[in-house]
């Protein structure tokens, strides 16, 4: 048994970086880019202004009240260029490029508009106002986003404004799930004695899609070692993750450990000292991780988000792969006896933390509840309220 912080550093230390993939930026939310983005065009390509107003020489405005002629109009999308007749003022809209000779734009609440003429009134004006120089965003030829940028809409816009259709990203993996456990049905099927309806593999389907993972290949086998092998075996060879659950166990028909061994998979670690979620097992293979994943469905969410989703993060091209961790006072006393590191399922706010009740391994309505795990290593068996804890908050969606 190892402790959680070694077990951490292991799978760290054995997950690599996927191939890279190249995806339409339109899909690319939520990717990590591979190589950087070099700008083909400067934003903006033309000076553009940034207000709605009236285009003239910041010179020709010598005082206050100025009136000058309106020699024409700028709509935005114009491509017509057109040059500014000294001593003349040319309407203009925001977006739309500012005519050669205009140095700056004055904002049409700071005129006044009488048939072909226009009252300034501002004095002085400085060159450059209200228009945005060539560039001023990002230079042709320059790096528009580096290596390592997570993608999102502000991106995905950025991108698509320099005619940026398709970029190269760390690939997602596939991953594949394996649900043992004779006692499950399908929801929806009719509940006889005895028998439980399985809930983790949507449970955990929903917890890869939120990390971006889309390719998922679900897995059913009965307590049985052939059975077990031969849906190992099968996942294996298609997908680059597979998560085990149930079967990890030390009873008479937990066969997943034994058939990981079969398939040819490396056992890292066995159980690791925590609560909930001590039988947890590690293994790669060849071209696969494997992470056998308590039964318990408390206990396998809680190994997912400390254990499955750092790995998932790296693989990806994530440098922060852990949850972020924060420290709060927690709301009230709690103890516990010492033998191993506790995992509490809870709520955070900004103030402070507090722990759910039902924090059994197979209780999940706490986890529907929760935004976040309390992580109380044995070293602080014992906390009052008030006292600082670490808080891991739990991703959105």
């Amino acid at each position: 048994m190892i402790s959680v912080d070694e077990a951490k550093q292991k799978i760290v230390e054995h997950t690599m970086l996927l191939p890279d993939e190249s995806v339409k930026v339109i899909h690319s939310a939520g990717y990590v880019l591979a190589r950087d983005v070099v700008s083909p065009i400067s934003l903006p390509s033309f000076r553009q202004s940034s207000m709605d107003g009236y285009a003239v020489s910041h010179n020709d405005v010598v005082h206050d009240a100025q009136s000058l002629p309106v020699a024409g109009e700028v709509r935005a999308g114009e491509v017509i260029l057109r040059d500014l007749v000294p001593g003349t003022a040319v309407r203009i809209f925001t977006g739309a490029a500012v005519p050669e000779g205009a140095t700056a734009v004055v904002m049409q609440e700071h005129t006044i508009r009488s048939q072909d003429q226009v009252m300034i009134n501002e004095y002085p004006i400085a060159a450059g106002k209200n228009i945005r120089s060539v560039g001023q965003q990002i230079m042709k030829g320059s790096v528009a986003l580096p290596a390592g940028t997570t993608l999102g809409a502000g991106s995905v816009g950025f991108l698509m404004g320099m005619n940026v259709t398709e970029v190269s990203v760390h690939s997602m993996p596939k991953v594949g799930i394996l649900i043992t456990g004779d006692e499950l049905i399908r929801p929806g099927d009719d509940l006889l004695h005895g028998q439980v309806y399985e809930s983790n593999s949507s449970m955990l389907e929903v917890a890869l899609r939120s990390q971006g993972v889309k390719d998922i290949e679900i897995c059913y086998a009965s307590d049985d070692l052939g059975a077990t092998i031969d849906a190992l075996r099968q996942l294996s060879e298609t997908n680059d993750v597979v998560l085990a659950s149930g079967g990890i166990s030390v009873g008479d028909y937990d066969f997943v450990g034994k058939a990981l061994e079969m398939v040819g998979a490396d056992t890292i670690f066995y159980k690791v000292r925590q609560k909930p979620g001590k039988p947890l097992l590690f293994a790669k293979g060849s071209d696969t991780l494997y992470f056998a994943l308590p039964g318990n469905p408390a206990s396998s969410l809680v190994c997912y988000y400390e254990y499955v989703f750092p790995a998932i993060r790296k693989m990806t091209g994530h440098t922060d792969c852990f949850l972020r961790s924060i420290k709060l006072p927690i709301q009230n006393d709690y103890s516990f006896n010492g033998e191993r590191d506790e995992f509490l399922k809870a709520v955070a706010n900004e103030a402070e933390v507090m722990p759910l009740d039902g924090q059994e391994s197979f209780a999940l309505r706490s986890f529907a509840l929760a935004n976040a795990l309390i992580y109380l290593p044995s070293s602080q068996s014992v906390v009052k309220k008030g006292d600082l804890v670490e808080v891991h908050l739990l991703p959105l969606g």
